[in-house]
């Protein structure tokens, strides 16, 4: 069916179709029926696929990723299509409109997407209310970024305001450091403000009593050095690290779209960010959980990942450009992979080409 639809989609902006699809999937999900033909078509149960990493227990390791559903406004039906987890948001203290349109681009040629949609989101509170609406049974994480009208020495503070505002809520948080789309966010990954940045959340959390796990989420564009210089500092603070986010490199791109700015999601990414989990695999003597992302379009993607070191992975992307049936898929071959190679469980591949 998406195969057929694929050519009309693409025919749309690619904002005003992810609109349409939002709006679709708010149907659905005010309809118990609808949700239950959702959970058969594109849910797939395996305990071979389960693992606990940093104290939440996941039904398999796919994860969709933060910008999707940036205002929580369809979670429930998410949950019913096979996600061993979903990051909502990036969430703002206010509600913020985002960058001017055009701002979202399909590089068909690359499978890749170009974004600076710049944390467009309808606010915590407003977010919030409609996360309430329903009970979950997969955990539900928060992606946090921050205003672009916060002034640039207050701007942690959108971190905390946004963990308070969830903190009875989401099942873990991430602490989004990475997006080329609002001015200077990026500088939270030098040595000195990241310090910064840690110590407020430490303090925070003990203080506001946030139990939750805290995963940081940095930039695709991060070198290995600058990485060294933080990666004790993450250890220390964070529960997890998600590899990587968007990058603003354009190597070896064919796409018409090519060279819009914002950040590239994609294919493209998946090599570079296979070698960043690797190495911090490796530099955290593989005891600390890492969530990879970036191009991740098969199971086979998944399987080097987790190899490589990943416990677990995200999609967004890759759903663009194969359909929703892509999780179902995925979590369908690992197990499959699993069973041929005698493994009893997917956490045995974590590091095994690190």
């Amino acid at each position: 069916m998406y195969k057929l639809l694929k050519p009309l989609i693409f025919n749309i902006d690619p904002e005003q179709a992810h609109g349409m699809t939002i709006n679709a999937l708010k149907f659905i999900q005010k309809h118990n029926k609808l949700l239950s033909a959702v959970k058969s078509c594109f849910d797939y149960q395996q305990d071979t696929l389960q693992q606990q990493i940093a104290g939440v227990t996941f039904n398999n390791p796919i994860g969709l990723a933060a910008g999707f559903d940036k205002s929580c406004e369809v979670p429930k039906v998410l949950e019913m299509a096979g996600f061993g987890a979903l990051e909502l948001g990036g969430i703002t203290p206010k509600p913020q409109p985002g960058n001017p349109k055009p701002r979202m681009y399909r590089l068909i040629d690359d499978q890749a997407i170009i974004n600076r949609m710049g944390f467009n989101n309808i606010g915590m509170n407003k977010a919030l209310s409609n996360l309430r609406k329903y009970a979950y049974h997969v955990p539900i994480g928060i992606n946090i970024g921050v205003n672009k009208t916060t002034p640039y020495e207050e701007r942690y503070q959108d971190y905390l305001k946004v963990m308070e505002t969830f903190k009875y809520d989401a099942t873990f948080f991430t602490v989004n450091i990475s997006s080329p789309n609002t001015a200077n966010l990026q500088n939270f990954h030098d040595k000195d403000e990241f310090a910064m940045l840690c110590n407020t959340l430490t303090y925070f959390q003990a203080s506001q009593n946030i139990t939750q796990p805290i995963f940081i989420k940095l930039t695709s564009d991060i070198s290995t050095t600058e990485l060294s210089q933080i990666l004790p500092t993450i250890v220390d603070t964070f529960d997890g690290i998600i590899l990587a986010n968007t990058t603003q490199r354009r190597e070896s791109l064919t796409s018409n779209n090519q060279n819009e700015t914002g950040g590239l999601s994609g294919k493209p990414l998946f090599e570079r960010n296979l070698e960043l989990i690797k190495w911090t695999y490796q530099h955290t003597n593989g005891d600390f959980p890492i969530i990879g992302t970036g191009g991740i379009f098969t199971a086979d993607d998944v399987i080097r990942m987790m190899r490589n070191g990943a416990s677990l992975v995200q999609i967004y992307s890759s759903l663009i450009f194969e359909g929703p049936t892509l999780t179902k898929k995925m979590n369908k071959a690992l197990a499959s992979y699993l069973q041929q190679n005698n493994y009893h469980n997917i956490q045995e591949l974590v590091g095994l080409d690190a």
